[in-house]
């Protein structure tokens, strides 16, 4: 093989592994950022920042639909269970009805009533849990 074809291979595998990190990390830094806005949602309603509370279901909402792109093939981590790529057709139900949940809390938020917001947060979170039983490694 030529140097230079031989050098090709290693750079292409080399950015691949790269891609595969990058690609990991940010989906990890996405649900890191749905958990802070789910826990800011009780500080919120006591501060009647309804806006904050909708534009954080858009925020989760904006992620869900783009979840499954987050994990193509060969992305695998310790978090996240083979099961993802054996049922990918489940894993972007899931994703789909977190999208759903997430577009119910915001327009939730509108009404400013804490009952509605509150309910639909725990529909969102049960949506999370949901993917999470069947997807996320301890």
């Amino acid at each position: 093989m030529k140097p230079f074809t031989l050098s090709a291979i290693l750079l292409g595998a080399m950015f691949a592994v790269s891609a595969q990190a990058d690609v990991i990390e940010d989906r990890k830094a996405n649900f890191k950022s749905n958990v802070t806005i789910l826990k800011a949602i009780r500080g919120q309603i006591q501060a009647g920042d309804f806006q904050a509370i909708a534009a954080g279901g858009r925020t989760i909402a904006d992620w869900a639909s783009q979840m499954p792109e987050f994990f193509p093939t060969g992305s695998e981590s310790r978090g996240a269970l083979d099961a993802i790529w054996v049922n990918f057709d489940d894993f972007r139900a899931k994703a789909e009805a977190n999208r759903q949940a997430a577009l119910t809390l915001a327009t939730s938020a509108e009404t400013a009533d804490s009952g509605k917001i509150m309910a639909a947060v725990h529909a969102l979170s049960g949506t999370c849990k949901s993917c999470h039983q069947s997807y996320k490694a301890n």
